[in-house]
C-alpha cells in the first residue's frame, strides 16, 4: 500500500545524460516532464528505485538533491559526490544506465524572490554550487545596470565543479572565486564587504553555515542580507 501511495505522487524520470565532472563527481541529467515545476534554486527528492517490477519503497534508496538545471533547458538533474564508501542510494546511483528511471517528488526552494537588482555573493562548498548554477542562469537573464554576482566556492578536490562554464559567463556581471582552503575564501568574502548593498546566498553543511554566517554578522552584515538554502531548526 505505502509503494503504490508514493508511486502515485512520485514522477519517474528517465537519464538522458551521465557526465563524469571528476573521478569521484556525476551529473545526472533526466527529462523534465510538464508535471514538474521548479524555480531556480530548488532541490527536490530523488529515490533510485523505479518501484516498478515489484520493488517496494526503501528509503535508504532515497535523497534530497538540489537541481542544478534551469527550468528553461527542460532538463531537470543534479550533481553529485560517488565515493568507495558511499551509501546505499549513491552506489545505486554509479549503476545507473541511459534510459533507467528513478523518482522524484516535492520540489522546494529555500531561496524566495531572487532580487535581480542588487549585487549577490554566492557562497558554496563543494557540490553545493549545484544549487547556484541555475540561479546564475536566471540571474543574467533577468540583469540590470545593477546586476553582478561574487561565486566563491571552496572545494579541495583538483577539478572544480561547472569550473569551464563558469569562468565563461561574462565577467563584468560574474566574478568566479575558486578556493581550497578557509583562509582563501574569508580573504575573497572579506573582499566583497565593500559593497553595502551585497546579497548573500550560502549553501552548505550546517557547520559551514554557522561559521559563514558568524563571520558575516561579525563584519556588519544585516541579517536580513543573508539567506541560506536550508531552513534553520
Amino acid at each position: 500500500m505505502i509503494t503504490y501511495f508514493v508511486r502515485k505522487i512520485t514522477t519517474s524520470l528517465k537519464v538522458t545524460e551521465i557526465i563524469r565532472e571528476s573521478p569521484d563527481t556525476f551529473t545526472f541529467k533526466f527529462k523534465a516532464l510538464d508535471n514538474i515545476k521548479w524555480k531556480p534554486g530548488s532541490h527536490t527528492h530523488f529515490m533510485s528505485s523505479n518501484l516498478r517490477k515489484g520493488n517496494k519503497l526503501n528509503i535508504r534508496l532515497m535523497r534530497k538533491l538540489s537541481i542544478m538545471t534551469h527550468p528553461s533547458e527542460n532538463e531537470i538533474g543534479f550533481t553529485t559526490r560517488i565515493r568507495n564508501n558511499s551509501s546505499e542510494f549513491k552506489k545505486s546511483l554509479y549503476n545507473l544506465k541511459i534510459n533507467d528511471e528513478i523518482r522524484c517528488f516535492k520540489p522546494v526552494n529555500n531561496f524566495k524572490d531572487l532580487n535581480f537588482n542588487k549585487p549577490i555573493v554566492l557562497i558554496s562548498m563543494g557540490v553545493g554550487i549545484a544549487t547556484f548554477r541555475p540561479i546564475v542562469l536566471e540571474y543574467l537573464a533577468n540583469s540590470t545596470t545593477n546586476s553582478f554576482i561574487t561565486n566563491i566556492n571552496i572545494d579541495r578536490v583538483d577539478s572544480f565543479i561547472y569550473d569551464k562554464e563558469f569562468k565563461n559567463f561574462p565577467n563584468n556581471i560574474v566574478k568566479n572565486c575558486f578556493v581550497k582552503n578557509r583562509d582563501d575564501l574569508y580573504k575573497e568574502i572579506k573582499a566583497t564587504f565593500s559593497n553595502k548593498e551585497n546579497i548573500y546566498y550560502i549553501v552548505g553543511s550546517t557547520d559551514f553555515n554557522k561559521a559563514i554566517s558568524k563571520y558575516l554578522l561579525n563584519n556588519q552584515i544585516s541579517k536580513n542580507s543573508i539567506l541560506f538554502d536550508k531552513r534553520k531548526s
